[in-house]
């Protein structure tokens, strides 16, 4: 009897410190207008698994599961630096030029990790592409995560890799037209 008493405490002492250590959730955003029609913008962006197409830290982007752009869908992603990571579709709108996805398995680089890719209208037959996420940190459960684990470690990988790949998008893009 004692024993149970004696983990009863335990518990209720060790989950406010669980709670407190929960990493916030972080969000990242960007932007770009792209000299295109939505619909040009969308014929590039919106194929799933053609993300290598237009981001340049991806050199290779192939479906494992599902029909590309269909919600289910996974896609297998290498990186430049030849790490792998799956991609689950979690939800594809064609009409509204909207895409959510997740990661699914492989050397993620977050947790609780949610993008959204959105083509919409701009004046003078332009294009606003936007890229935002929200995700935690890798060690989510700790206040003191190791190197390579932690918010600014994840805020800065996104904070230049959407730029680049909105540029880059841009860049193949407007090159189409011309």
């Amino acid at each position: 009897m004692k024993r149970i008493l004696w983990l009863g405490a335990a518990l209720v002492s060790i989950i406010p410190a669980l709670a407190q250590a929960q990493a916030k959730e972080r969000q990242v955003e960007h932007s770009i207008v792209i000299d295109a029609p939505p619909d040009a913008v969308w014929a590039v962006v919106g194929d799933f698994v053609g993300l290598n197409r237009w981001y340049p830290p991806i050199p290779e982007s192939r479906l494992v599961l599902g029909r590309n752009n269909e919600v289910g869908a996974i896609r297998e992603l290498r990186r430049g630096n030849g790490t792998k990571v799956e991609e689950k579709l979690v939800e594809y709108d064609p009409y509204n030029r909207t895409f959510t996805y997740t990661y699914a398995e492989g050397e993620v680089m977050s947790s609780d990790y949610f993008a959204t890719v959105t083509v919409k209208d701009a004046p003078g037959g332009r294009s606003l592409v936007e890229w935002k996420a929200r995700f935690k940190r890798l060690a989510y459960w700790t206040d003191d995560p190791p190197p390579g684990q932690d918010d600014e470690t994840v805020l800065r990988a996104l904070n230049a890799g959407y730029p680049l790949g909105l540029r880059s998008l841009k860049e193949i893009v407007e090159g189409a037209r011309r």
